[in-house]
């Protein structure tokens, strides 16, 4: 068995790890400081995007570095703001921490923004750590506010959005992209070429308001063409799964992964799983894998109510399915009109919302209904309903509890257009009882769409008139612990070489490789660039006790890559 690792002369690494090991091997660690803030229910700062980086390219979930070749690792991490009151990384293996590292508030690693730290894989004794798997935990504190203050930045390009109408963030602490925000543009702006929030389609931020590495935009191949489709709700399912509902479509539910590939899309609902002529606003999905619920509210007056429907084994609703009412619209219910949006807490209590945009309109506009439980058909008398008559709730527009069902948060577009809107705002309830708890009203005249929790509990929401969409804290001093979604593996040198520290000087070709001791390894030549490298002329074997060994060959002027291989079984 053949295996291998290229390189080529000019030290570019191919099938080996970037040339990190100069930043690796210069840069040392102290341990300082102290988180000084004590344990709250409210959270705010939070760690998200931890990536470890070790002797190979990792995946999602794992990264590996191998002993004696490489003598360190490189983690990075991203805060949402900054942390005031301290940060502590901490290295676990299973429940004992080897090693914690502390950054002092308005130091690097407590700041907004992505962090880095290198991990020389010793132990608080400064003992290399055995060979093992470890974890990585990201511990941020703040001071907090005195009351629910924004965290974001108007200012920041990637908070912009031309017409946000959904929005949500990734809540699986488990997930490689938890923390990501998730924003609908519905409508094109004036420069989608040069400005990335005025592209029609699904802008995709870091928790922070960053854009990722991977774009941060897609259409989903779907959301191509105002003409035929409008990006209307999201959702990020427990499983990761991106739920996008089209409003063009009239509630069309579409699910992808979370880069949102055209190549990942399925179609959830359709058009023959639409009650009648029913106009479906949502979703809210519960559940995962073939538990999965779908939630849809008919926002037609005296229409279906609030919907529910269970996806195949596919990820799809049957064909045909149109659905279960759970909450019944008309004049028989509290809920007296229509559902214009549905969210369920993690009791399964039913939040839902009224669009009433008519002064003096005697609906509710926001009700909380119990669990359903099937045993008395759907449901029609709720918990609490509040807003009749209120102008200050007029236009009802998005809604979501968040994760510890204590608020319930809405959006309110307002009543009227322009300059003559009134009462468009976002609220934030008790979810036991309706009983108001914070108001955001950033001016007059703004309409706001939707809003979403985040994991730690802080607030996001659109402001349509203004183009953004904003992140607002809960009071409180507060801390958070992100545990890396990647597993290290500390172990010793594969049999598969890899090459790395390259260097052309005088004729010679200098690299390090790295493998098992006592193995014979060939170190092969090509310059047949255009033939897309299918012929090799080996130049030395090379087999020595140390798994660490610094090759030198010939090597002529001109482009050539050079491969080691080798035959042995493991």
């Amino acid at each position: 068995m053949n295996i291998t690792a290229t390189i080529t002369a000019r030290g570019a690494v191919r099938s080996a790890r970037p040339i990190l090991k100069t930043l690796l091997l210069a840069s040392g660690m102290a341990f300082f400081g102290v988180l000084n803030s004590p344990l709250s229910v409210c959270a705010n700062v939070y760690a998200t995007d931890i990536r470890i980086l070790g002797s190979t390219p990792g995946s999602a979930t794992t990264a590996t570095v191998f002993v004696p070749c490489d003598n360190a690792v490189l983690i990075s991490y991203r805060l949402n703001e900054p942390a005031d009151a301290g940060v502590i990384v901490e290295i676990h293996s299973e429940t004992t921490t080897v090693r914690a590292f502390a950054k002092a508030p308005g130091n690097p690693g407590a700041l907004r923004g992505e962090n880095t730290l290198v991990w020389d894989l010793r132990n608080a004794q400064g003992e290399i750590v055995p060979f093992g798997f470890y974890t990585v935990h990201v511990r941020a504190a703040a001071n907090g506010y005195a009351n629910w203050t924004q965290i974001s930045e108007d200012i920041n390009a990637g908070n912009y959005v031309f017409q946000p109408r959904g929005i949500a963030v990734n809540r699986n602490p488990s997930s490689p992209y938890y923390g990501r925000v998730y924003v609908a543009n519905g409508q094109a702006g004036f420069n989608p070429d040069s400005e990335p929030g005025d592209r029609f389609g699904i802008q995709m931020l870091n928790a922070d308001g960053s854009r990722p590495a991977d774009g941060g935009f897609s259409s989903g191949g779907w959301f191509l063409s105002e003409t035929n489709s409008r990006p209307w709700k999201i959702e990020v399912a427990d499983d990761d799964y991106v739920y996008i509902s089209d409003w063009f479509d009239r509630g069309l539910v579409l699910r992808f992964d979370q880069n949102v590939s055209s190549a990942s899309r399925i179609s959830v609902l359709r058009s023959d799983n639409r009650p009648g002529a029913a106009n479906l606003s949502g979703p809210f999905i519960t559940g995962t894998g073939t538990n999965t619920q779908v939630w849809m509210a008919d926002t037609n007056d005296g229409g279906a109510g609030i919907r529910r429907w269970t996806v195949s084994d596919d990820g799809t609703i049957a064909p045909n399915d149109t659905g279960t009412t759970i909450v019944e619209a008309g004049t028989n219910s509290h809920l007296s009109v229509a559902p214009y949006d549905v969210a369920l807490d993690v009791s399964n209590r039913i939040f839902t919302i009224q669009f009433r945009n008519t002064n003096g309109d005697p609906a509710h506009r926001v009700m909380c209904f119990p669990p359903y439980d099937g045993s008395v058909g759907a449901l029609t008398n709720s918990d609490w309903q509040i807003g009749s008559s209120d102008d200050n709730m007029g236009g009802a527009a998005g809604i979501a509890v968040d994760p510890t069902s204590t608020y319930v948060a809405v959006a309110f577009a307002g009543i009227g257009d322009g300059f003559g809107r009134i009462g468009g705002g976002v609220r934030v309830f008790d979810a036991t009882n309706g009983a108001g708890v914070q108001t955001f009203t950033p001016a007059p005249f703004h309409d706001h769409t939707d809003v979403a929790w985040d994991d730690v509990g802080n607030l996001y929401l659109c402001d349509n008139w203004d183009s953004l969409w904003r992140v607002y804290s809960p009071p409180g001093a507060n801390t958070n612990t992100t545990i890396a979604p990647q597993t290290l593996e500390v172990g010793p040198p594969p049999l598969s070489p890899y090459l790395q520290a390259a260097g052309y000087t005088n004729g010679q070709f200098q690299f390090t490789l790295c493998g098992r001791t006592n193995v014979d390894y060939v170190i092969v030549a090509t310059t047949n660039v255009l033939a897309g490298l299918q012929t090799w002329t080996p130049v030395l074997t090379n087999n020595e006790s140390s798994p660490i060994r610094l090759i030198s060959v010939n090597a002529p002027p001109g482009r050539g890559f050079f491969c080691a291989y080798t035959t042995a079984v493991p």
